[in-house]
């Protein structure tokens, strides 16, 4: 608590006036201002008393609503407000004010300073619990930012933590059917990669591939849902809703492939080793949640449309865009031309008809071995 306290009078410069400064002299506590009734928001908004001490006199219900006015105030709901009255007659109007303590004139000055001093020590242990209550939200909401920034661009990420329904929903894992773009990313002569070269360089090289593609996702504000060997699962539109999803998962696919183009060059001259990418999209309802089980849960997406993009992703040559009539359909509607070259209708298991696919290729596309 400070060596010394601010107390600001609300009345006139009267009897009750009078007899604060008389309890208060010689003591840590110091009447900082007086103001009338009218003028006690203005100026508490300009600097905050540690106590407030309104005269109730004449009119006990204009001056209560004062009080219910200074309890109802951000900047002062925590300073403890003391009615002082030359009789008790107010006393209950007062306490229905929200005042913490009535005082009369009849109160000895010892009393009336331990009884002070009491709501002064309160009012601090209060603002000493909100500030640590304020502490823990802000720690907490900075871990689970720092916790979705690791598979949600930092901006999705915001915009999730702003949204309390939104927030809520991604950390109790409730399950959602929404409309998604899916993108699967596939590197292709990892095999090779893998028996040639030693662990930790394999390892190294990974983190390579995935921090590339991790960052390119991030720029189109995809969310990563998975990554596991060799491939990477990236959602759009999920789990915000991003009515150009289809847009951003092509988009992000040809930026891949272009820098992943200039990765597999340099590995090729450093390692001697082959290496490409392949990528497939597709455009549906996924189911978002979290799967799994009591001891291990991870939120991803799953669903007919989830599937169809793995394919497309095994089909794709090293090099190549391979996405579906759905995300087609979804690019002539925003009147986005990509230039994509029609291939043959693709066949699903469990299917009876073929899905129309379509392809963008690189500059960098290899024929490889399937693996």
């Amino acid at each position: 608590m400070p060596s010394s306290f601010r107390a600001l009078f609300v009345g006139d410069r009267s009897e009750n006036h009078a007899l604060l400064i008389r309890m208060l002299e010689g003591s840590d506590i110091n009447v900082d201002d007086v103001v009338s009734p009218n003028d006690a928001i203005a100026s508490v908004a300009q600097r905050t008393p540690d106590l407030i001490v309104v005269s109730i006199e004449g009119d006990a219900r204009s001056l209560a609503d004062i009080c219910r006015v200074l309890k109802a105030n951000p900047a002062t709901v925590s300073v403890p407000v003391v009615a002082l009255a030359r009789t008790a007659r107010s006393r209950l109007v007062a306490f229905d004010a929200g005042v913490d303590d009535f005082l009369t004139h009849q109160i000895r000055r010892e009393e009336f300073l331990v009884r002070v001093h009491g709501l002064l020590r309160a009012a601090a242990s209060r603002r000493q619990l909100v500030a640590q209550q304020l502490a823990a939200e802000v720690k907490q909401r900075e871990a689970i930012r720092a916790a979705f920034r690791r598979y949600i661009s930092p901006k999705v990420a915001d915009r999730i933590l702003e949204n309390p329904d939104l927030r809520d929903s991604v950390l109790t894992g409730a399950n959602a059917r929404v409309s998604a773009s899916v993108m699967f990313a596939d590197m292709r002569g990892f095999t090779a990669l893998s028996e040639r070269l030693a662990p930790a360089e394999v390892v190294a090289l990974l983190n390579e591939f995935f921090g590339l593609l991790v960052d390119v996702s991030f720029e189109y504000d995809g969310t990563i849902f998975s990554m596991a060997g060799d491939c990477l699962l990236v959602g759009f539109g999920v789990p915000v809703e991003q009515a150009d999803g289809p847009q951003r998962a092509v988009l992000a696919a040809r930026q891949m492939l272009i820098r992943f183009g200039q990765l597999a060059d340099r590995w090729k001259t450093t390692h001697q080793i082959e290496t490409g990418l392949g990528i497939g999209i597709n455009v549906g309802e996924v189911i978002a949640g979290n799967v799994g089980s009591a001891s291990y849960m991870n939120y991803t997406i799953i669903g007919d449309t989830v599937n169809v993009a793995a394919r497309l992703a095994q089909r794709a040559r090293a090099g190549e865009m391979l996405f579906s009539q759905a995300v087609m359909t979804a690019l002539d509607g925003f009147g986005v031309d990509v230039q994509a070259l029609p291939l043959p209708p693709m066949v699903l298991r469990g299917r009876s008809n073929p899905i129309d696919i379509f392809c963008i290729p690189s500059d960098h596309r290899i024929d490889f071995r399937p693996h």
